[in-house]
């Protein structure tokens, strides 16, 4: 009897991890040019974010504008690239490196972006602040 409750608990928890992992999904992000599309996309935690048609592109998160816990990502040039799973809910601001000074870049908005007062508290300039303003927008 023992044996059958223990196997019970094990199909049952097992069951409980595999739909989390069903539900998710992968968002896709787009470029064109210098200039990633769509620039702001929300998504639930536990959801990740590939970018596609990367041919001359980097997708790089800006270490101090992602949610305190957060662990920040870097592809390669070119490299079609997925996150891991976002578990940490907030707003990540990521950026194509080489094309920056073109203000190229976007947010990624996990669930209820937590930390939107901590990025407005650090006085973002340029395309940082852009996009800063573009994520308050879709909050609203």
């Amino acid at each position: 009897m023992k044996y059958i409750k223990s196997l019970i608990a094990a199909l049952l928890g097992a069951s409980v991890l595999l739909s989390s992992a069903v539900m998710a999904e992968n968002h896709i992000i787009t470029t064109k040019g210098a200039q990633f599309f769509p620039i702001v996309i929300k998504v639930a935690p536990g959801d990740t974010v590939s970018w596609e048609n990367m041919n001359t592109h980097i997708t790089e998160s800006i270490a101090e504008y992602l949610p305190a816990g957060a662990e920040g990502w870097t592809s390669n040039m070119g490299e079609s690239f997925t996150t891991p799973p976002l578990t940490v809910e907030g707003a990540y601001i990521y950026k194509c490196t080489p094309h920056w000074g073109m203000a190229m870049g976007g947010v990624i908005i996990v669930g209820t972006p937590t930390n939107l007062d901590d990025i407005k508290a650090k006085k973002p300039k340029g395309p940082a602040k852009r996009l800063y303003k573009k994520a308050m927008k879709a909050m609203k």
